[in-house]
């Protein structure tokens, strides 16, 4: 009884959150590649010829400001050499840009909305299904489902995890059903742990960008940044300077006045999973004098948990390696979507059958 009952939770759970998981778990797996598919299709812009002069973050901001003023400012990548442009992100509470900048004379030489951004408008479709707070919540909802349909899928296959795992379990592929069934199980079984880790993680994340939007107090004013009066080249070598081992590869500039500057990133004393927000500074836009430091080393350990959640579900912690077997990993919850939707039909549609030959035996009788 005990296990029909979750027999029947595992699959109305599957069910009710399949198409779901199936839009999440493909697009996730292109996610995984953002950077490389950024750099693929904007590859003629982003690479730069060689050159000796410096590379002037300063320079950038102007352009920036000149031809968008009033919008918030965050440099997204900054090259060490100037052989590569400048990336930067502008935001308005309902529009985002893309610029790519000369590294040197911080010319913009790319401005992409947010609409023609293949790797943004895939994220979006990850996170929101393009459907705003509504979107967000309804995936939610289904990946607390499909962390569900995993808890009772590890009960109801118990006794097979380990010899699935060992190979003394081999699948046999017979017809659409048999096939379906030996996927389900074999590749549940497998991406077992990835998909316990991406489905926890990316409910934690989906709960807190709903819970920010339920809590807001209303619509976010426009950006009116205030004017910086320090060189921002200066403010980051002073950074490298004053933390040895500290790596900014985020800038973030105030949106309003009373802001400060932000510079985010790894130190050396960083693990490859902490995530890229992990540590970072705070600069007063007039002076230039040092507001505030924070240090993931320095935390308590559910910190650093908390630091781990992005890079652990988006799999941009280890290198390519590690991408290409999300990529791959990522593909399970859609296999899972797929198969456990044919089981389900193949069994109603058995069923029906075995009804329908009742009914006719009995009229016959």
């Amino acid at each position: 009884m005990v296990k029909q009952n979750l027999l029947s939770i595992h699959k109305w759970l599957g069910l009710l959150a399949g198409i779901f998981i199936l839009i999440m778990g493909i697009s996730g797996s292109i996610i995984v590649f953002d950077d490389e598919i950024d750099d693929l299709i904007n590859h003629e812009i982003i690479t730069q010829p060689n050159s000796t002069q410096p590379v002037s973050v300063d320079k950038a901001y102007s352009s920036i400001v000149n031809t968008h003023p009033n919008w918030e400012i965050r440099f997204t990548n900054i090259p060490e050499q100037a052989n590569r442009v400048i990336e930067a992100e502008i935001r308005r509470p309902n529009d985002r840009r893309y610029l790519y900048l000369h590294p040197v004379s911080g010319k913009i030489l790319l401005d992409k909305a947010s609409k023609t951004n293949f790797t943004h408008w895939m994220l979006k479709l990850h996170y929101s299904l393009h459907a705003g707070v509504i979107g967000e919540t309804i995936l939610f909802v289904a990946a607390l489902m499909f962390i569900g349909s995993l808890i009772t899928g590890i009960w109801f296959y118990r006794k097979a995890i380990w010899r699935v795992c060992t190979f003394k379990i081999y699948p046999r592929f017979r017809d659409l059903k048999s096939t379906s069934s030996e996927l389900h199980r074999t590749i549940g079984v497998w991406a077992l742990l990835f998909n316990f880790i991406t489905a926890l993680t990316g409910t934690i994340i989906l709960f807190t960008i709903v819970s920010a939007h339920l809590t807001s107090k209303g619509p976010e004013p426009i950006p009116d940044p205030p004017s910086i009066n320090v060189s921002i080249d200066s403010l980051l070598n002073k950074a490298v300077e004053s933390y040895p081992g500290f790596d900014p590869s985020y800038l973030m500039l105030p949106k309003q006045e009373g802001g400060t500057i932000r510079f985010y990133g790894h130190t050396d004393t960083d693990w490859p999973i902490h995530y890229r927000f992990s540590n970072y500074l705070q600069f007063n836009p007039n002076d230039g004098t040092l507001v505030h430091a924070f240090f993931i080393k320095d935390k308590p350990i559910e910190m650093h948990l908390l630091s781990f959640i992005y890079p652990l579900h988006f799999g941009n912690w280890g290198g390519i390696i590690i991408k290409i077997l999300y990529s791959l990993f990522g593909i399970a919850p859609a296999i899972l979507s797929i198969t456990g939707f044919i089981i389900w039909q193949k069994r109603n549609s058995k069923k029906k059958t075995i009804k329908q030959n009742r009914q006719k035996e009995r009229l016959a009788a």
